[in-house]
């Protein structure tokens, strides 16, 4: 304020000091001190101010500073006009993990696609725990519309669909899983909401799964395929890439992969990824459910709160084809507990086996990663037939 009380002439500035009536008696060199006095005090503050600001701004940008001292203003670092709250690095290959924020706006959109049952979950989280942004789905389930940095979907699968500013998505990566184990969780997650349980929660018996399966797979089957080829054909290599669930959540590979799409998200203005150094960290605390140490107590209790509110969401859902939202808050979304057969007849086998040899030699030469993935998964299913031959021979 003292650079432009000073400004002022003498009577107006006298004004803020005193009434009328002490006005009128003070003589002009007491105003004159006055002003004096009162730029001088003016200063003194502005310096005080601005040499705490500097301060704080040395402490915000200290990735040293010990986490369990940090306020929530010091998950703050700036770096120009962006920011990020989620996940910071820390000394060693350490991280912090606190809650996203929303997107500079203008910052790309990036679909984050998958078929039902290849941890669309896992990726919400691990996309907001790398980039410290919003993610959304295309159903808008949480509100967020377009102000996020990925939107989920399945699409065209028949659980998908592509959102209004679907024009606007100019990349996308793209999480495939065997299908031998991706439709039997897709099927999981139906049977949950069928039955008012929460997400992730259970596997359905085997009885279900087999009524299921002979009325659905051989759709499925065709859904996966036309799922794969949509995305790969709709985005050019750059703009795209592709990672598998099974190596994702692999012990060994998982970190690595986890890295390899930190670079992708990051590769837009706007998104700031999280150091490499810490990337291992984050995905131990969300593919693998063992955050950072120094917070793994109050995750486990927030993400006990997501199931109780969960829980009590679906005992609340009357209406059939109510979408439960996502929580990206819990972090640990893979189904615990025992892990009913899930038996395929051989004719089953061959169409599956058939429709991966089909996707595969579609991409050999575009895109060896997918073609590699595609015959692995070929070879997976391949031998669970041999083995169900050498139990029950043809003729047998």
């Amino acid at each position: 304020m003292a650079p432009y009380i000073t400004m002022f002439p003498l009577p107006y500035m006298t004004a803020f000091l005193s009434p009328t009536m002490i006005f009128s008696r003070l003589n002009y060199q007491a105003v004159v001190v006055l002003s004096i006095v009162g730029a001088i005090c003016g200063a003194m503050i502005a310096i005080a101010f601005f040499s705490v600001s500097s301060i704080n701004n040395l402490r915000d940008t200290s990735v040293g500073e010990p986490s369990h001292l940090q306020t929530p203003s010091s998950d703050h670092i700036h770096l120009g006009s962006n920011r990020r709250r989620l996940s910071k690095a820390l000394p060693n290959g350490g991280c912090r993990l606190t809650f996203p924020e929303k997107p500079n706006p203008g910052t790309p959109i990036t679909y984050a696609a998958s078929y039902p049952g290849c941890g669309a979950r896992m990726s919400w989280n691990l996309v907001e725990a790398l980039t410290g942004l919003h993610s959304g789905d295309d159903w808008n389930n949480n509100g967020r519309g377009s102000e996020v940095v990925t939107v989920k979907t399945h699409y065209p699968q028949s659980n998908g669909v592509l959102p209004e500013f679907d024009h606007i998505i100019n990349r996308v990566f793209i999480v495939i899983r065997n299908p031998i184990k991706s439709i039997p969780s897709f099927f999981n997650h139906i049977y949950e909401m069928r039955n008012h349980l929460p997400v992730h929660s259970t596997r359905a018996p085997v009885e279900e799964w087999v009524r299921w399966r002979n009325a659905y797979l051989d759709t499925e089957i065709e859904e996966y395929k036309k799922f794969i080829i949509y995305w790969m054909d709709r985005y050019t290599p750059e703009n795209r890439h592709v990672l598998a669930y099974e190596e994702l959540t692999d012990d060994v590979r998982g970190a690595v992969v986890t890295e390899n799409l930190n670079n992708f998200l990051g590769r837009v203005e706007g998104v700031i990824p999280i150091a490499t150094e810490s990337v291992p960290c984050i995905w131990r605390a969300v593919v693998k459910n063992i955050p950072p140490p120094q917070q793994a107590a109050h995750i486990q209790h927030l993400q006990k709160l997501a199931n109780n509110n969960l829980l009590a969401e679906a005992n609340e859902r009357t209406e059939p084809g109510i979408r439960r939202r996502l929580n990206p808050g819990h972090f640990d979304s893979q189904r615990k507990g025992p892990q009913p057969r899930r038996p395929y007849t051989i004719d089953q086998l061959d169409k599956m086996m058939s429709m991966l040899l089909e996707v595969a030699h579609r991409y050999e030469k575009e895109h060896v990663q997918l073609f590699n993935v595609m015959m692995g998964y070929y070879e997976e299913i391949k031998d669970k037939k041999n083995q169900q031959l050498s139990r029950n021979p043809p003729g047998g």
